[in-house]
């Protein structure tokens, strides 16, 4: 897929500095600010999820660039990745990739691997009827870094069993990269990292960022200001 450009975080934090220092509220630090961006990112990125969700049970539009699930998995596909694991049958688990944000879905070669809660396992478990196969595998996560297989996975040394995860990475903590000349913070674009969120979110990333510093500085007028320009604009693309 063509990559998106990312976000420039210098863009941000100066404008999150200028809204936040508007009839002087307050100045916030590089740390503060970086702090706030990588929690923006998450809410953001944790966002598309829920908004696909909701989006399933609204009429679709024909249009195809306005259709919202359209847009939302534009959205999140710099994050998609994959990984194949090989289980030997030493166990039923399979350890997850280090930058596994959300699973997508789990297959091997039989067909897709079905997730099912704790509860739901024990149910299906005692029933020959709904008992996992070969056929039917089923997981149970059980840490946020290993799944459980049903039934265990007849793999050995010689010959494992192979499992293709499609999940979405977590996102590059953002980070504002400065040095200190004069006891002033100056910009730098060699220790920075951008944001890796699609480009159409920068204001959104702003709002919210200037909202988590606003409750930070127990500031309840930049917080509303944030709320006010986030209701707006969410409005605005109802309407």
């Amino acid at each position: 897929y063509k990559k998106t450009k990312m976000i420039n975080i210098d863009t941000v934090y100066q404008k999150v500095l200028a809204l936040a220092n508007k009839e002087q509220r307050g100045y916030i630090t590089p740390q503060e600010f970086n702090l706030f961006a990588d929690k923006a990112q998450l809410d953001i990125l944790d966002s598309y999820f829920h908004n696909i969700k909701t989006a399933h049970y609204k009429p679709k539009n024909q249009t195809g660039f306005s259709d919202e699930i359209e847009m939302l998995s534009e959205k999140l596909q710099p994050f998609r990745s994959s990984s194949t694991i090989e289980n030997n049958g030493s166990n039923a688990t399979l350890t997850l990739p280090t930058t596994l944000y959300r699973i997508d879905t789990i297959s091997r070669a039989e067909g897709e691997v079905v997730e099912l809660s704790k509860k739901e396992i024990l149910l299906t478990e005692n029933n020959p009827l709904t008992k996992a196969t070969i056929n039917r595998t089923v997981y149970v996560r059980e840490a946020s870094d290993t799944v459980k297989l049903y039934p265990a996975p007849a793999g050995t040394v010689d010959n494992p069993i192979s499992f293709e995860i499609q999940f979405f990475k977590k996102p590059t903590v953002p980070n504002w990269g400065y040095v200190v000349v004069n006891e002033k913070a100056l910009y730098s674009s060699t220790t920075s990292v951008n944001f890796e969120l699609h480009t159409s979110e920068e204001e959104t990333l702003v709002m919210r960022i200037l909202e988590l510093s606003g409750i930070a500085m127990n500031r309840p007028d930049v917080q509303q200001a944030a709320m006010a320009d986030k209701q707006m604009t969410k409005q605005e693309q109802n309407d």
